[in-house]
């Protein structure tokens, strides 16, 4: 799976871990748009638009997941498939002007161990010092505790500087793991903490290396701390 070559050289490496197929209906109109989902991607997307060298890598595999990469690579984006035993999340969107979005999804993705084992090969083998790895949004389920750890250890020790924004588990891991940067909702610091408040949150969210954690508010903004200094 080793991808060497200026042909797919990145900076910085977007992952899903837990890819969705979407379909937005527009009202009134009725419109139906399909696109690739996931935050990793939806970062990747962003970070092209700007110019930086970003590529987008997923797990998924059959049928589906090629259909994911026929619409992402439609974008301009570069994107990478990790070929897993596993089927594709589904979601449904329905967008009407002034009302807030109302979105339907199909179970997680789940991944067995041995599948998990060549996703820590992938990444293992293709980032290298001064890169940047991205983990964003939801993950598949499936993976062996403290997967999310030993990666982001590993990859750390090499050079590759680590951003996590994610929830649950992943965060969680991230944390002990000492992970470069968090970032996060206050829903999600909240429930990962198990505090109340972003100034009782953020302290429980830098582990042993960590420089920076974003604790995002809504439209109250952000909350954050950075190489020990907090701002808002």
């Amino acid at each position: 799976m080793s991808i060497r070559g200026d042909r797919v050289r990145a900076r910085v490496w977007c992952f899903t871990p837990n890819p969705v197929f979407e379909t937005k209906v527009e009202s009134p109109s009725g419109c139906v748009v399909s696109s690739a989902g996931g935050k990793g991607h939806n970062v990747a997307r962003q970070l092209y638009r700007w110019g930086v060298p970003a590529i987008s890598v997923v797990c998924n595999g059959g049928v589906e997941g090629r259909e994911w990469m026929d619409q992402a690579k439609k974008e301009g984006v570069k994107v990478l498939r990790i070929p897993v035993r596993a089927g594709m999340r589904h979601g449904w969107a329905l967008l009407k002007e002034g009302v807030e979005r109302i979105d339907f999804f199909t179970a997680d993705l789940k991944i067995g161990p041995s599948e998990w084992k060549k996703v820590r090969e992938f990444w293992i083998q293709n980032l290298r010092s001064g890169d940047w790895w991205v983990v964003a949004g939801s993950s598949a389920t499936g993976w062996p505790k403290g997967w999310w750890k030993e990666v982001i250890g590993d990859l750390q020790k090499k050079g590759v500087t680590v951003l996590v924004d994610s929830r649950g588990a992943i965060l969680r891991e991230a944390v002990e793991a000492g992970a470069h940067w968090i970032k996060c909702n206050l829903a999600e610091a909240e429930a990962t903490t198990g505090m109340k408040g972003v100034e009782r949150c953020i302290p429980n969210l830098i582990g042993n290396g960590t420089a920076g954690v974003v604790v995002t508010l809504g439209k109250e903004g952000l909350a954050a701390e950075v190489n020990g200094t907090t701002f808002s």
